[in-house]
């Protein structure tokens, strides 16, 4: 009833005065203009619904002297899933009186969880965490959004951080998934909000490609071939770039798993993260001998070449699922030029110089998530005879962990083609393992991992040069083109035991000393430090400060960059 008077009082476009002795006469009515009504009435629209927005979010009670982890996926067995683990474990010791809890849709108990964790990444949490079970969880599946899949996952993932913080509303607010449109909601709540970024939603590596028009896979041809396409993504991206960091900058604590992804979320977010590497499983594949993995020999007079101690041709593993970024298709063409330089290899250079072992294979491991990941790999099979290198490329799929461990214990050497992979942390088992990497020439694999590197595009190799024993001593090979591919992985399958030896030792002790465990949970409790400490010192704290008896001393608001 008061709507609807309200409503027709503003269609009247005025009101009348009603009270005698205000300053106006029966006949003189008052005009407002019909667009200041109406912003007017939004204006008081919007504030009731962010008051009430504000009052629901902070319905909750705040459990004081905890820290909420959210990760909806528990069972994706990654990375990200050994980063949580690990992250919640450094937290219960660090403060053994906090309460943990995990923002997870799987249906598990903190036992079931903690299990999960030991057995699939050997971390022994100091006692179960608790679990707040979200069902909203499909808002943030990628495949919901077929198009606009970025905006998608955006308004999702603020409201499955809405439906988390009302649930349970924690001290801190720790988003493990880096589903940054959430940040403001839970902060509104009355949450610190800290978070482990493995990668920015968007990048200007991202806005670049749109801009140059660059066929990709974020990037559709039919959208890279029109002009007024280009334009409209363009502002688009530019858009949700400028909402990211926005959203981005209500974290109080941050941490990037590499430099590249630290650097962008400096441009983007205004800020200064912490690179903390994540853990990575090097303790487990540094047991396997370097030796007997030798690819050439000189003067084998047919380019044969030799087979391992094992028996077996020397071989080169690909790990990676198959998606359109891996760049498996780069990967075989790469093999196949490097296969296709060394049969027109003259007698007289092969009798007098090491040759790639004509037995040598490329094993490529990875997995299906899908219909679509199988089509892909059946579209590589193809591609591989269509090359004419199926004799020498192996597709293992889906393949247990023991029997991935065995690849990569065996093999002279480790393939990765993603462009801009914002950690790469198949390149760290390859070091770990013994196998010596071929990566990609860009983002973590070239800043953090493969350092120093030979270059085979870049003159003189890209002047690497150490004696085995230091710290310049490269690693492994950087690559961008096929033709630096191949060369790279001629090289690699050409050097002679002691060579492979020395490059594989020193990136095994790069991979101990900068990938480890240790490495990540010092890097965390650094940067971490702050926010537990500001945390209640005890349970009692906790409970006398949440019925407002006890109050500490806070400081000021933090100043953004």
């Amino acid at each position: 009833m008061f709507i609807s008077s309200l409503i027709r009082g503003l269609s009247a476009g005025g009101a009348m005065s009603t009270y005698p002795g205000d300053g106006w006469s029966d006949e003189e009515t008052f005009k407002m203009p019909m667009w200041a009504m109406w912003a007017h009435f939004a204006a008081t629209c919007v504030l009731f619904t962010v008051t009430g927005l504000v009052q629901w979010l902070r319905s909750g009670t705040r459990v004081p002297n905890s820290v909420g982890f959210f990760h909806p996926f528990t069972s994706d067995g990654g990375g990200g899933e050994r980063v949580l683990w690990c992250a919640v474990r450094e937290t219960q010791r660090a403060r053994p009186d906090c309460q943990c809890v995990v923002y997870t849709g799987d249906d598990a108990s903190g036992d079931e969880l903690a299990r999960r964790a030991q057995e699939r990444f050997g971390v022994s949490l100091p006692s179960p965490p608790g679990v707040v079970k979200l069902k909203w969880r499909a808002l943030v599946v990628p495949e919901r959004y077929p198009v606009l899949t970025m905006v998608g996952q955006a308004i999702g993932g603020a409201l499955l951080t809405a439906e988390a913080v009302t649930r349970y509303r924690p001290t801190v607010f720790f988003d493990t998934v880096g589903h940054a449109f959430g940040y403001p909601i839970a902060r509104i709540a009355g949450c610190q909000v800290a978070c482990y970024v493995h990668y920015p939603t968007i990048s200007s590596d991202m806005i670049a490609r749109v801009a140059n028009r660059n066929d990709m896979y974020n990037n559709k041809g039919i959208v890279a071939r029109s002009p007024a396409l280009s334009f409209l993504k363009l502002v688009y991206y530019r858009t949700f770039a400028c909402v990211y960091g926005l959203c981005g900058r209500y974290a109080g604590v941050v941490m990037a798993n590499s430099s590249w992804t630290s650097a962008h979320l400096r441009r983007l977010w205004r800020t200064s993260p912490a690179v903390v590497y994540p853990p990575c499983d090097v303790d487990g594949l540094t047991d396997f001998a370097l030796q007997g993995r030798v690819g050439g020999d000189e003067g084998d007079g047919v380019g044969v070449g030799h087979v391992s101690d094992t028996g077996h041709s020397p071989y080169v593993v690909s790990v990676g699922q198959f998606r359109p970024e891996k760049d498996h298709a780069l990967q075989l063409r790469a093999w196949a030029k490097m296969k296709a330089d060394e049969a027109g290899l003259s007698p007289e250079y092969r009798s007098s110089n090491p040759c790639v072992p004509r037995g040598a294979v490329l094993k490529i491991i990875g997995g299906c998530r899908g219909a679509d990941d199988v089509a892909r790999l059946e579209s590589l099979r193809l591609m591989a005879r269509t090359l004419d290198v199926d004799d020498s490329v192996e597709f293992h799929v889906d393949v247990p962990y023991t029997k991935l461990r065995a690849l990569l214990g065996g093999a002279s050497a480790g393939l990765h083609g993603m462009l801009d992979e914002h950690f790469g942390i198949c390149v760290v088992e390859y070091m770990a393992a013994g196998a010596v990497p071929i990566a990609h020439d860009s983002a973590g694999p070239a800043m953090d991992i493969v350092v120093p590197a030979v270059r085979p595009e870049a003159e003189n190799g890209g002047g690497v040069a150490g004696d085995e024993d230091d710290e310049e001593f490269p690693v492994g090979f950087l690559a961008k083109s096929v033709d630096g591919y191949a060369d790279a992985l001629a090289a690699a399958l050409t050097m002679n035991d002691d060579e492979r030896c020395a490059m594989a030792d020193a990136a095994r002790r790069r991979a101990e000393r900068m990938f480890c465990e240790d490495a990540f949970n010092t890097g965390f409790r650094e940067a971490m430090g702050p926010v537990l400490s500001s945390l209640a010192t005890d349970r009692r704290d906790a409970i006398l400060e949440a019925a407002g008896v006890r109050h500490r001393p806070t400081s000021g608001p933090r100043r953004r960059g």
